[in-house]
């Protein structure tokens, strides 16, 4: 056979080989993608199980989960480096808001802790009112645009008194709770024709509420941004067990 003739079956063949490689690497990868995805579906729906079932007592709702990034990679080493956890629709207590979540690290076989947690936690407006069941300083609470507005009775010079007041409410230095401060008062017994600018054991006396009770141990609250439609409160924690007793063991003030 002559140089000639055998060149061009050589050259088919080099052809066929290269398509059949070419095929190969699609189908690899066709495979590589759908398997991320099935992984990821998986790996979403179980970590939001598993939050579910860990939540402390008193606390019911669905939350969504959803790893960031390439999901097969982070199979392999053990961890998921960023996970988004969010529930539009929970209560704690009785008392509804919403959450999202930003925890890091997370541990596959649900084992061992969470690092660098950081979320929000959102209550409406008609969901606050509750919270003053928390303290017996006042009756009712609201929220107004920067702060809130309280609403209870209390005796002054002999006179049992209605009042309406306003006040700051901040984040405790340790993360256990907040801290209402009434500022501006006003009467509001109609019948009383009193005068008084502060109340004694009501303007700027701080009222402080455990938030800690309704947390995991390890969770903190950082900040809070209050308006009148709504208070959003930042809770963050350097380490979260991810076991049930420590998702479901709230701290205490």
């Amino acid at each position: 056979m002559s140089t000639a003739t055998a060149s061009p079956k050589r050259r088919r063949r080099g052809r066929t080989l290269t398509i059949v490689l070419i095929g190969i690497v699609l189908v690899l990868a066709v495979l590589v993608v759908v398997a991320e995805f099935v992984l990821r579906g998986v790996v979403d729906r179980q970590i939001a199980e598993q939050v579910e079932r860990s939540l402390p007592a008193g606390t019911e709702g669905t939350v969504d989960a959803h790893a960031e990034g390439v999901i097969i990679p982070q199979l392999i080493g053990g961890s998921l480096d960023e996970v988004e956890i969010s529930s539009r629709k929970i209560t704690v207590d009785g008392v509804p808001l919403a959450a999202d979540v930003t925890a890091h690290d997370v541990p596959i076989d649900g084992a061992g802790s969470v690092h660098d947690v950081d979320g929000t936690v959102t209550l409406a407006a008609s969901s606050v009112k509750d919270l003053a069941k928390y303290s017996p300083l006042f009756d009712r609470l609201s929220l107004v645009d920067g702060g809130v507005a309280l609403s209870g009775k209390t005796a002054v010079l002999g006179y049992d008194i209605s009042y309406l007041a306003r006040g700051t409410v901040t984040a405790q230095s340790d993360g256990k709770g907040i801290t209402v401060t009434p500022k501006t008062v006003q009467i509001t017994n109609s019948a009383l024709d009193l005068r008084v600018d502060q109340i004694p054991g009501v303007t700027d006396t701080p009222v402080p509420v455990c938030t800690a009770q309704f947390l995991p141990q390890a969770l903190r609250v950082r900040a809070l941004d209050v308006t009148a439609a709504h208070a959003t409160v930042r809770v963050t924690a350097d380490e979260l067990p991810l076991s049930e007793s420590g998702l479901q063991t709230t701290g205490s003030c």
